[in-house]
């Protein structure tokens, strides 16, 4: 498996430098996401037969006046590593340089039911208190669990569904 970090990383460090860390990131997320959804560019980035000027003519074409100067300079280094295909998990890569430098942890959420703006804020501002870290919710409706919710964060876990409580009882029983 190709290890995609150091790409990520030299922007990253060339972002820090610049002061330009989120808006790099944003650029690259928009730059995968449209190779991502237009299958044909796609398939022509990651085709071998398909030449690196080509591809080259191709990005200029597409991106060149379209985003910062060093981040499509990246996508030209990029194209000329035959890595250009794999910008996608390269884009993951710097958000992951990103969160670990401003100490940012995603945690997932998952609830019978929606949740409001409010109760979302309330939650998140409890868990960063009891983390201590920031955190970015990604947030998912499972009605399979009754009621409840349940988190999952790197060290912590946290089950509060109905569905928890019935193994829970259920265990609990068979012993």
């Amino acid at each position: 498996m190709v290890d995609y970090a150091p790409y990520a990383q030299a922007l990253f460090e060339l972002a820090k430098d610049s002061k330009q860390e989120m808006e790099w990131m944003e650029e690259l997320k928009q730059v995968a996401q449209v190779i991502t959804l237009l299958p044909e560019l796609s398939q022509i980035l990651a085709h071998p037969s398909i030449s690196r000027v080509k591809k080259k003519e191709i990005i200029q074409t597409a991106f060149e006046s379209k985003i910062d100067t060093t981040v499509f300079r990246f996508l030209l280094v990029l194209n000329e590593h035959n890595e250009l295909s794999h910008l996608d998990k390269i884009s993951d890569a710097y958000e992951e340089c990103y969160r670990k430098k401003h100490k940012i942890e995603i945690v997932k959420v998952t609830s019978a039911s929606k949740l409001d703006e409010d109760q979302l804020s309330r939650l998140k501002e409890m868990l960063e208190k009891k983390l201590d870290k920031t955190l970015e919710l990604e947030v998912q409706v499972d009605p399979s669990l009754i009621a409840g919710i349940k988190v999952q964060a790197n060290d912590l876990v946290m089950d509060n569904t109905v569905v928890a409580k019935i193994d829970a009882m259920k265990e609990a029983i068979n012993r």
